[in-house]
Order: structure tokens, then sequence, then C-alpha cells
């Protein structure tokens, strides 16, 4: 618990409006927490300081830059032989982000994006060629983007969500591969690292105009930008460890009824849609202590419906949501 920083329920109103929204005006905040916009100013200034939040962000959505494939790759190796791995999948331009000691069954995880679903068997055969790898397997996801769910997250013990408005979440069910030029890049990859970039300063940067800028944004959000996001250090909001569940169900048809059911646990904060492989839901779950593992264990066990669920504990994340797809933007054609 000494990771922790204490924070009020103004302060986690304030988390959660720029979670679900982070070009959301200090006007705007003020106005709904009822204090000044100094006094919005002061307390953000006071988030970043204590490295509570750590990142602005937009997470780029895969298949509107060409990519359909997306899977998450577990890599069972020797000890010895970690970094040499590691150094072999970040080597690949199919690799966009890889994890150490992330779980308890595979030494590092990779996850990689493919133009197409037909280039999987044959990157799970060049990484598996690799003489230092004993295995490799893969969970596909069966969505790209509105993966993480930020208003389960509860940022404070006292703190009851219905003290703040709900943004709803942006469609992206019908995401494709969006119309864009090299400018449109640019921007996208500018809000991806810092979204609360100033369109002014944007359109400085590239040389055209502020209103440009305002059009072609109003083009990529919901689209190539699928979310406008902050990021937080989850330890410095009290949770200690990170459940990852890999759900199988008994009957698929009922996948959409239990993932209703899965969304309705507290800090249930990201969830893969599966397909094709052994399990089906992949939800992650953060937890303060022993108790909340205990209590989750129950809350499984009464979803009617779960044939099988294995969890693995790991630290948290440092930053989240995660920023996995820039490097696409700059791979994109």
């Amino acid at each position: 618990m000494r990771n922790r920083t204490t924070i009020d329920v103004t302060d986690a109103k304030i988390l959660k409006t720029l979670l679900m929204e982070s070009r959301t005006s200090f006007t705007e905040i003020a106005k709904d927490c009822k204090i000044s916009v100094g006094a919005v100013r002061k307390r953000y200034k006071r988030l970043r300081k204590t490295g509570i939040i750590n990142g602005e962000i937009m997470q780029v959505n895969p298949t509107s830059v060409g990519y359909k494939c997306i899977a998450n790759i577990g890599v069972i190796t020797a000890k010895e032989d970690e970094s040499k791995v590691i150094e072999f999948l970040k080597s690949k331009p199919y690799s966009c982000v890889v994890f150490k000691n992330l779980f308890e069954r595979i030494n590092i995880a990779t996850i990689i994006s493919l133009h197409a679903f037909e280039e999987l068997s044959g990157t799970m055969r060049e990484i598996e060629a690799n003489p230092l790898i004993k295995h490799a397997n893969a969970l596909i996801w069966s969505k790209t983007s509105g993966l993480d769910r930020p208003e389960n997250l509860i940022l404070t013990p006292s703190f009851s969500e219905n003290e703040i408005e709900q943004h709803p979440k942006p469609d992206t069910t019908n995401l494709e591969k969006a119309k864009i030029d090299k400018t449109d890049r640019q921007i996208a990859k500018i809000l991806s690292q810092n979204s609360r970039t100033p369109f002014t300063k944007i359109a400085e940067e590239l040389n055209i105009s502020t209103k440009n800028v305002i059009q072609r944004y109003t083009k990529l959000k919901g689209t190539m930008l699928a979310s406008s996001t902050i990021t937080v250090n989850l330890k410095k909001l009290g949770y200690n460890a990170m459940a990852h569940l890999l759900i199988k169900v008994a009957n698929r048809s009922k996948t959409p009824e239990i993932l209703d059911k899965m969304l309705q646990i507290p800090n249930l904060i990201t969830v893969m849609e599966l397909f094709g492989g052994e399990y089906d839901l992949f939800p992650i779950i953060v937890l303060r202590d022993y108790e909340e593992l205990f209590k989750l264990k129950k809350q499984i066990n009464t979803i009617q419906g779960i044939e099988q669920s294995d969890m693995i504990l790991s630290e948290p994340y440092y930053a989240w949501p995660l920023n996995l797809f820039t490097s696409l933007l700059d791979q994109a054609s």
C-alpha cells in the first residue's frame, strides 16, 4: 500500500472524466466539479507530479490502418535466453509490444499485428523456428478497439460511481480501413502520443491551418483514433495486482450474455473477445488485495455458462490504458 497516493472524490471525478475523454477542457471539468478552472488546473498538475497521471494518448485502431489480424503470442523459452528472444521478437515488424515475465506459464508475450489472418500461420512458424523458443501459442482478437473499460475502474474505496456523469463509449463496432494521407498520419501520430496537444500547435508544426487540423481530426476521431484517454499508474491508485482470466464458454452463442455479466464486475478494466482457439474471453481485473481476489473468484463462479476459467496473476501495468498500435502509423501505406 506504500505506493498509493491519496486522492479525494473531486480528484476521482477529474481522473474519470479524462480517462473517458482526455481532451475535455478544464472549463468543462470545473463546471462539472463545481470548482474553479484554476483549482482544476492545480489538481491536474498535482496528479501529474505525483505520477498518478503519466500520459495523455489517443489509441490507434489497427483495423483503420489495414491490420485485420491482432493476436497475443505467448512464448516459452529458457530463462537465460529471454533477452535474446525479446530482441528477436522486437526486431519483427509485426511485433507491437513485448512483455517479459507478465504471466506465470510463459516467459514472454508479444502482441502482433498482421494485414490478414492468412499471415498468422506463417508468422507462428517463423517464431517457433527460432531454436531458443520452445513453444508459442496464439490468442486471436475478434475485436481490435473498444477493449478498455475505464468506466469500470474504482478510483477511491469510498467513491460512488453514480457521483459522476457517465460518458457514452464510442461505437467501434464497424471501424474499417480509413482513407488517409501523410498529413492525417502525422496528426494521428502527434495525438496518439500527446492527446491534449492544442490544434494550433499541430497546425504550426505541420504548416497547415488550424481549421484544416480540426477538419482532419474530426475525420480521424472514432475511426483511426479510436479513443482519447489519459494513462494512469495503477499502483499509485492502490492496485497491487492484475488478474488475467482466460474464459472458455460452454456455448459460444451465449458469449455476449456472459460478457455482459463479466462487465458488471468492478475493476474489470480490459476485455478481449477471442476466436478460433481454446478460449473465448480474456478479461483483466485489477486487485488491491487477497480479499478482492477471493471475491473475484466467487463472482466468476456465479456466472452461468462458463465451462472453464483460468487465472494468471501479474503486476499491474505502469501506464494504463495501453498505447499499443501507434507504431503502425509509420508502417501504414
